[in-house]
């Protein structure tokens, strides 16, 4: 998915790009710059976040530092902006394991470096995508309820793998917690990088930790993109659901828009 995903390229002049540093987040844009560039000496001890805290300005870096990170970090952008960049001779995942311990002063483990490695998608990749696709011999078709976060991320990946499905959506429109909590100052309290899908990642959200209505443009876009919205039944909830032993089938009763109730099933519903 490509939701805001393309790399525009550099054009400012010096001038303009010393203006914009004055604004940004030091401790976040030297390891975008470090892995851009390949250059990771441009993660130096001295420039180290003193805290990761959040709302402490350039994470306790005191100004001596500000204005060094700022002259390294104009001078890796004109490199990007000018084309002197070489490719770097480590892997990403080690990019990655040296961005996190100089943010943390800290060695990652392993296993840490992994789960970034699958949540940030850097290269564009999907690793949880399934690799199978449903044997054109067996009989299956799933029930989703609810087209929220985890409902829309059901129906992708039944969609990659080839298995039939049908969500069954109260609302008359997707987006489950984020359509409904409308509340003033309703936002999430989690990163967007992680708290947005990892293979359909975007660049230009608003602000850090974002509210309900973006929130709510985001799954809505990816419903669009990904063509689920077909699949979707609205204004009908699930009031009951029953496994069939003997027929290994779920049996859903259902309540339309007008109240009236129905019958549906699926094999391995979810």
């Amino acid at each position: 998915m490509a939701i805001s995903r393309v790399t525009e390229p550099i054009t400012d002049d010096d001038a303009t790009i010393r203006a914009a540093l004055e604004d940004a987040f030091l401790p976040a844009l030297l390891p975008a710059l470090a892995h851009a560039t390949g250059d990771l000496s441009i993660l130096r001890d001295d420039l180290r976040p003193r805290t990761l805290t959040p709302g402490v300005p350039q994470a306790g870096l005191p100004a001596e530092a500000q204005a060094e990170a700022r002259e390294l970090a104009l001078a890796a952008i004109r490199r990007l902006r000018d084309g002197d960049v070489a490719p770097g001779a480590h892997t990403l995942a080690e990019d990655v394991r040296r961005t996190v311990a100089w943010m943390t002063d800290s060695p990652a483990s392993d296993e840490y470096v992994e789960l970034l490695m699958e949540e940030l998608a850097p290269e564009g990749e999907d690793p949880r995508a399934p690799d199978w696709r449903l044997e054109a011999d067996v009989r299956l078709r799933v029930v989703v309820i609810g087209a929220g976060m985890s409902g829309i991320l059901a129906a992708i990946r039944l969609q990659q793998a080839g298995i039939p499905y049908v969500i069954l959506e109260k609302n008359s429109d997707v987006g489950g917690t984020w359509l409904e909590n409308t509340y003033p100052g309703a936002r999430v309290d989690v990163s967007n990088a992680f708290y947005s899908y990892s293979f359909a990642q975007r660049v230009d959200w608003p602000t850090h930790y974002s509210a309900q209505g973006t929130l709510l443009d985001y799954f809505r876009a990816c419903a669009e993109e990904y063509g689920i919205r077909d699949n979707i039944r609205f204004d009908t909830e699930v009031i009951e659901a029953a496994f069939d032993e003997e027929a290994r089938t779920w049996r859903l009763r259902v309540k339309g828009a007008g109240g009236d109730e129905g019958d549906d099933r699926g094999r391995g519903g979810h």
